[in-house]
């Protein structure tokens, strides 16, 4: 899945859309201590009141919500033959003809999450079912065709691990009995706002469903619940955005050396990034390892070190075959993305500017950052006054 898909999904999450609609919603409360379930509810989310529905609403966007292989994760489905498999559990709740069958399967994968629980709270597991009609090509206003003529249905569950709180004690004021009083320890709040984990199934590309992959939610950046992820729904996780940042950055230190001039580093990141223009949209800029050998002759390292590829990619990544997503290892050409961080200062500058930095070394001997400026700087509004070097 693409970001602009689930931007799209999530602009159209309102209680009053035309183009994406909820179905039921399946609640189920599951206690910690002795993995009980001691509540499920169904219920349509037509029929729920609207600050409800507003609540699920904003739990929905949170699971669709934030940066891919960082906060999200497009996962595919291990190909192992076990009792119970996730994926052929939610595509027959997808499929199935009556609800008590459809729940069926989904307390299935409940009894899954029971015996892999890993939180610290009790938990309410929500389940609910939507379905998504997406524009299947660009409107034509000449033809005076309406934005829902042409339309992809996207059928889909939405699950969702959420936490159950209790509020401190609190004096409060009942309104009904026109009395101050305690509030009870037995108000359990579920936190809508902060979901532990969470998922959607199918995912959907370039307009098609896709059965075989599940977008996974972690409720904490580049850390993942791997035993939901592989005990629950029998996924396999390939590496965070972080992770595939620092193998690439390895790597790069491996083959270059210890030290890189940062004219050398703003060439890499340049024809990286001109790599990444070449891709059509919907598409995933990926870089192999062909493209890395030729953005480093490209870039004027030896050949000698180049020779040292296919072995430091063994080594740091287990294959060869392996693809960077470029998003993920590239920094923001368009902002001061780059740090350079020292016990003195940290500095920020946009990649385009590596050229104009050089380390240098005094008469002195003494290490100094040189910086190439078109302006005068200026601190508290006062001009820096200008020493020859």
């Amino acid at each position: 899945m693409i970001k602009k898909d689930l931007a799209d999904m999530r602009k159209h999450m309102k209680p009053e859309s035309t183009m994406l609609q909820f179905g039921e919603i399946y609640n189920i409360y599951l206690k910690k201590d002795n993995l009980e379930i001691i509540h499920k509810e169904v219920k349509h989310f037509n029929a729920l009141d609207e600050e409800t529905q507003e609540l699920y609403i904003k739990n929905f966007k949170k699971l669709l919500s934030g940066a891919l292989d960082t906060k999200l994760f497009e996962l595919d489905f291990k190909d192992v033959e076990i009792e119970n498999h996730s994926q052929g559990l939610l595509y027959s709740a997808l499929e199935s003809k009556s609800k008590e069958e459809e729940l069926l399967y989904l307390d299935e994968i409940v009894n899954k999450l029971a015996a892999n629980y890993k939180y610290d709270s009790d938990i309410v597991i929500t389940f609910v079912r939507g379905q998504y009609w997406k524009g299947a090509k660009k409107r034509s206003i000449e033809a005076d065709e309406a934005v829902d003529d042409n339309v992809f249905a996207f059928n889909f569950f939405i699950g969702s691990i959420n936490k159950i709180e209790y509020p401190k004690k609190a004096l409060q004021f009942d309104y009904i009995n026109r009395e101050f009083r305690t509030n009870s320890t037995l108000d359990a709040v579920i936190n809508l706002k902060s979901p532990l984990d969470g998922f959607m199934f199918p995912c959907f590309n370039n307009n098609c469903t896709d059965v075989n992959h599940i977008l996974y939610y972690t409720g904490r950046t580049n850390e993942v619940n791997m035993d939901f992820i592989e005990e629950v729904l029998n996924c396999s996780l390939k590496i965070t955005a972080a992770e595939e940042k620092s193998s690439f950055n390895a790597i790069i230190k491996e083959v270059v050396g210890d030290a890189i001039a940062p004219e050398t580093m703003q060439s890499i990141y340049e024809k990286i990034a001109s790599k990444a223009e070449q891709v059509e949209e919907g598409e995933v800029p990926l870089v192999t390892i062909k493209d890395v050998q030729n953005v480093l002759e490209y870039s004027g390292i030896e050949e000698k070190d180049i020779e040292k590829l296919e072995k430091v990619y063994e080594e740091t990544i287990g294959s060869t075959s392996f693809d960077f997503k470029i998003d993920n290892i590239l920094p923001d050409l368009k902002s001061k993305s780059v740090k350079i961080e020292s016990e003195t200062a940290n500095i920020s500058i946009a990649p385009n500017a590596l050229s104009k930095i050089k380390q240098v070394r005094d008469k002195h001997g003494r290490k100094c950052l040189l910086i190439e400026l078109n302006e005068d700087i200026e601190i508290n509004g006062i001009k820096i006054k200008v020493t020859d070097f």
